[in-house]
């Protein structure tokens, strides 16, 4: 209660000051609250320039999130055992990794292992399918997608070599977008790069760089999985699996295939690989940066680059061991 002393039009004063207080606390704080709910997951600026072969903006704001996040910092590579040199032809190659990454780790799945790294790391249902599995190729190619979804970092097959340190995959100018970089492995110029192919070309699998929980890699991860299933369950008991059953469910195929249907969901404009032919540079579509054949799939044969070119990241030997007890 007010003294009885205190004038009326002190009090009336009074009154009005107060509910002027209560009426800005009360505006301050609903203006306050819009953008902090707002600005819960950040979004990264648009690309200055179209990155496709058509006019429309890309990524879609669903490929944005991930652009928060860094690359992690480690390589990723399998083989049948941890030998420092795994074959006659990989002489110093795991290790020229780490010389030319030197702060990154390094690590290698090895068949003796890789039952319980996946067991340990994933759901019981892929763990199942994962350990149901006779091919060691179908499993080699299956453990890269669940390892490039699941964790991230650069997967490198055994007879891969790298040229120049990861740092200088992406240019500067992508930085800020980039979630996942894959090359092309082979070009045919607007021509079917399979028989009956929608494609043009192939793109490699056998050196990708990513962050973890791309949405094109839960894709692949999701497809390659139900493609294995329908295969195990339709093979007879010691029946062997064919060079295009390989290529198809797990290999190349699968990979092109999943990613040009991720390069057409996010610009709205069907992707071949027409678009791709005779790339020469970097290219960004959404938040994919695809890299010239002879980044990734540079031959010293074929004379486009000398050894040593800055264009020339990685070099693959093609070995193509496994192709032996794959028949077709």
């Amino acid at each position: 209660m007010l003294p009885s002393t205190i004038p009326k039009k002190h009090v009336y004063a009074l009154l009005a000051g107060i509910a002027l207080i209560a009426f800005w606390l009360g505006h301050y704080s609903y203006s306050y609250q819009g953008p902090a709910h707002s600005s819960v997951i950040p979004q990264a600026p648009p690309p200055a320039t179209p990155t496709t072969h058509d006019s429309k903006p890309d990524p879609e704001p669903k490929t944005r999130p991930l652009t928060s996040q860094q690359f992690p910092l480690k390589i990723w590579q399998s083989w049948k055992d941890d030998a420092e040199d795994p074959t006659n032809r990989t002489v110093g190659f795991p290790r020229q990794w780490r010389v030319v990454n030197p702060t990154w780790r390094y690590e290698r799945i090895t068949d003796a292992n890789n039952v319980i790294y996946v067991r340990d790391r994933f759901d019981p249902a892929t763990y199942e399918l994962f350990k149901s599995l006779d091919d060691p190729i179908l499993k080699a190619d299956f453990l890269r997608y669940l390892i490039l979804h699941g964790e991230g970092g650069v997967w490198a097959d055994i007879d891969v070599y790298p040229h120049q340190p990861v740092y200088k995959w992406i240019p500067e100018a992508h930085a800020d977008y980039v979630n996942l970089v894959i090359g092309i492995e082979n070009d045919h110029h607007k021509e079917p790069i399979w028989p009956n192919s929608p494609y043009s070309v192939q793109l490699c699998q056998y050196t990708v760089y990513a962050k973890p929980g791309h949405p094109a890699l839960k894709v692949l991860v999701d497809q390659v999985a139900a493609d294995l299933e329908k295969l195990v369950k339709a093979k007879q008991p010691g029946e062997g699996t064919t060079f295009e059953e390989v290529m198809s469910t797990t290999g190349p195929f699968a990979f092109t295939k999943v990613m040009m249907d991720y390069f057409t969901n996010v610009t709205g404009v069907v992707h071949t690989g027409n678009e791709l032919d005779g790339l020469a540079e970097p290219r960004l579509i959404g938040d994919v940066l695809v890299l010239p054949k002879d980044s990734f799939g540079w031959l010293p044969q074929e004379h486009t680059h000398e050894k040593g070119d800055d264009m020339i990241l990685v070099e693959h030997l093609f070995m193509g061991s496994w192709r032996e007890g794959h028949p077709g």
